[in-house]
């Protein structure tokens, strides 16, 4: 495989990775706020029903306020896990970004030592073609 292409290959893989990140960011920003809002939604109604519960509660809205209670615990564990999840992929991600880029690094520093080569033998043919020319011109 050329250099040009293995480098515009690992250019896209970089890029790719890049809108993935981008997007996992974006997904974690959002589950982190469904977080935030369950865990003050549960705050909100832990508040609600110790001020219903300074009086007497029957036993019937006792187990309303307890299945409330478990639907909140559950949600909010649920959000926590997902939260979990997209951080674990975004750093995987942020991993992913960094060795692609050390690679494409790489093999730009490798594309630019060959372009010297390449330049350094050019400038050498070159020389010699000065060089004969001047010796013909001599000679003459």
């Amino acid at each position: 495989m050329k250099l040009d292409v293995l480098r515009r290959y690992r250019a896209q893989l970089e890029e790719v990775a890049r809108m993935d990140l981008f997007q996992l960011r974006q997904e974690l920003q959002d589950s982190e706020a469904r977080a935030r809002l369950l865990d003050e939604h549960m705050r909100l109604t832990t508040d609600a029903y110790l001020a219903k519960a300074c009086g007497v509660v029957a036993l019937d809205e006792f187990l309303v306020w307890q299945s409330r209670f478990q639907a909140g615990t559950a949600l909010l564990a649920q959000a926590r896990q997902e939260e979990a999840r997209l951080s674990k992929a975004w750093d995987q991600k942020q991993n992913e970004l960094r060795e692609a880029m050390q690679d494409r690094r790489t093999l730009d520093r490798l594309a630019e030592r060959m372009r010297q080569q390449r330049q350094l033998v050019q400038d050498r043919i070159d020389q010699m073609e000065m060089d004969e020319a001047a010796r013909r011109m001599s000679v003459m």
